[in-house]
């Protein structure tokens, strides 16, 4: 009786510092604003299915280490039922306990040993090897690694060790519970906590596509973006206490692997780090890095203004955290809103942007027209079925020029009807990702009125930033989303043309396809730009980092315009990066459905002394191969 009162006080005490703990770490979520969504149950339940139950991204990314992680994963789901059996014996009476021949007994026997190889592996891998991604060696992974081994030696020694109410078996039996309730004081004190708030930040999650940038709220006119701990969401607050550190996030930021400051592990951690420290509500999150050494913020300009907003980290990462829209950009505009940045290129390219024809080239509204009169290319007046917007990048770069008038060669040979506005305005993409929301709103007004006053109802455009603006941020304009329009990216339209399309095969050395950050990890298009190239006979090399993990080329985020130049030329660039796993596959042609994409990989070519190499959009390609 004594020991079963003893075991009850100790599991009401260890259960109530759990909750206390998380209740803690979570005080905030209550009163932060935005909501955890529910809609589209059926496709987050699918997530977590595959993501928490089957660790297909744990596994995916590293696939030795995922296993090892998947095996004490899925043995302790094993040892679910095995615990409460476990604790009943105890509150009944340690003399009541016989000896376990049930098929369950030994199944968890073997998920026992499994565990103990997956953990044991696991700590070789963190004390041993000690990869650059895990950071620092922290004793709470020690301990919680010396538990997990405590638990199933112990239960492997009393289910076939020790006879059940022997003294040995009595002594196993109190370590495994000491074990067991001590997982419970250590978990929430640790990164070990994602253990139990993974599940829901993956359901919560918003898509497995990047997280959008938020729409300022309308009711708070203090909402100025993200810039101090009040203004973290309820997303935001559980992404924080969620971060199992892993560092696969830093292992795929282009950023990071060039050898520059910004860590986006380090960016959740140290938001962690001063949401836990009880920092003020009003605590300043963004500063510069003597601000942040002084204990003044927790996050460095630099570091945010690094950021490619290429989505590659939150694609890596197992438990769901939002790490691009809801975090680092919405720290740019808390810094820009706030006027405290402190980098002259950013201001130099606001200024440049403020101008008319408010592009970030500065180029004079005459350089669009010339194009459009050149062509001609046809305006839109209501009557035709697709409006092409041309986009920054296809109204003022020459090679953008020629991916335009491709685009109309194909439009015009798959008979469908099209036009251009006679004037466009930036859509506002660069404002917004650089944090300048003013400017964004501003620009953003003047191009949803001008596609709304010309009654476009499908919209296409061959630049995957002003696809991802007008979908993504423009559906925050209720005007905008009640308009119903479609929007493509001109790859989604010639897979639905490309029937019509009669397209001669051309004998030529090998070419790959670079997906764009911002059409695949996006938008989720990687299979229509592949259909088109298969359906010009064009086979394609394929790089390794492809697809849904496509590697960024280097000019998203406002890279292309506020990038740090002073790099020696014997240090690594994130375009010469994507060109050498491009010249990897041996191809002579890349090929590319970005205008950003282009202008990049055209200057890594340069930098390569490689003339041999063409790097042409996927229109190009297709409008060389017309026939008839």
């Amino acid at each position: 009786m004594g020991e079963a009162l003893l075991l009850g006080v100790l599991a009401i005490a260890s259960l109530s510092y759990f909750a206390w703990k998380v209740r803690r770490r979570l005080a905030g979520l209550t009163k932060a604003p935005g909501e955890l969504r529910f809609d589209h149950l059926g496709a987050r339940l699918e997530r977590v299915f595959t993501e928490v139950l089957l660790q297909s991204r744990v596994i995916r990314d590293r696939p030795l280490a995922g296993v090892l992680h998947a095996l004490v994963m899925w043995g302790f789901l094993a040892f679910g039922w095995v615990s409460m059996e476990h604790l009943a014996v105890g509150f009944a009476g340690l003399e009541s306990a016989s000896a376990d021949d049930s098929w369950y007994g030994g199944f968890a026997a073997a998920w026992a040993a499994l565990v103990m190889v997956g953990i044991v592996g696991l700590a070789v891998r963190r004390f041993v090897f000690q990869p650059r991604a895990l950071g620092k060696v922290s004793a709470g992974s020690g301990i919680v690694a010396a538990l997990i081994v405590a638990l199933m030696a112990t239960y492997l020694a009393g289910w076939g060790g020790f006879d059940p109410g022997s003294v040995l078996w009595r002594i196993n039996w109190r370590l495994h519970t000491l074990a067991l309730f001590a997982m419970l004081w250590v978990i929430p004190n640790s990164k070990h906590l994602h253990l139990f708030l993974g599940p829901f930040n993956v359901f919560f999650r918003g898509s497995d596509l990047t997280s959008p940038t938020r729409a300022l709220r309308e009711d708070d006119d203090d909402d100025l973006g993200l810039a101090a701990f009040a203004d973290l969401s309820k997303k935001d607050i559980l992404d924080l206490n969620s971060c199992v550190e892993c560092g696969r996030c830093m292992d795929v930021c282009p950023a990071n692997q060039t050898g520059g400051s910004l860590n986006p592990k380090e960016v959740i951690l140290q938001l962690q780090r001063g949401l836990l420290s009880g920092a003020g509500s009003d605590a300043q999150l963004a500063g510069t890095a003597a601000e942040v050494q002084a204990g003044e913020a927790w996050i460095a300009e630099d570091d945010l203004f690094q950021c490619l907003t290429c989505g590659a980290c939150e694609q890596a990462c197992p438990v769901g955290i939002e790490h691009v829209g809801a975090k680092i950009i919405d720290l740019r505009r808390g810094l820009v809103s706030e006027g405290r940045t402190n980098s002259d290129k950013l201001a130099d390219l606001f200024r440049t942007m403020e101008r008319s024809p408010h592009n970030a080239w500065g180029a004079p509204q005459q350089t669009r027209t010339k194009l459009i009169e050149s062509g001609p290319f046809p305006i839109y007046d209501g009557s035709k079925e697709w409006l092409l917007w041309l986009g920054c990048g296809c109204s003022y770069d020459a090679h953008g020029h020629d991916v335009a008038r491709a685009m109309a060669k194909l439009l015009d040979a798959a008979g469908a009807t099209w036009g251009v506005l006679q004037r466009e305005t930036c859509c506002g993409d660069l404002a917004r990702r650089t944090g300048n929301e003013y400017l964004y709103m501003e620009m953003s007004e003047k191009a949803m009125a001008s596609i709304l006053e010309a009654d476009a109802k499908k919209v296409v455009t061959c630049d995957p930033h002003c696809c991802s603006t007008f979908t993504a941020d423009y559906e925050q304009n209720e005007q905008w989303r009640n308009a119903g329009i479609e929007v493509l990216h001109h790859t989604e339209l010639l897979d639905r043309l490309s029937p019509r399309l009669s397209l001669a095969s051309v004998a030529q050395g090998s070419t790959t396809y670079h997906d764009p950050c911002y059409l695949a990890r996006g938008r989720g298009v990687t299979k229509e730009p592949r259909r088109l190239l298969e359906s010009a006979g064009v086979p394609v090399a394929e790089m390794e980092q492809r697809e849904m993990r496509t590697s960024c080329c280097g000019a998203g985020g406002g890279q292309l315009f506020i990038a740090d130049d002073s790099k020696g030329a014997d240090q690594p660039r994130v375009n010469h990066s994507r060109f050498e796993q491009a010249m990897k596959t041996g191809a002579t042609t890349v090929a590319v459905a970005c205008p950003y994409c282009a202008i990049m990989l055209d200057d890594a070519a340069g930098h390569a002394n490689r003339k041999d190499v063409q790097i042409v959009d996927i229109a190009e390609l297709l409008a060389s191969r017309l026939t008839g």
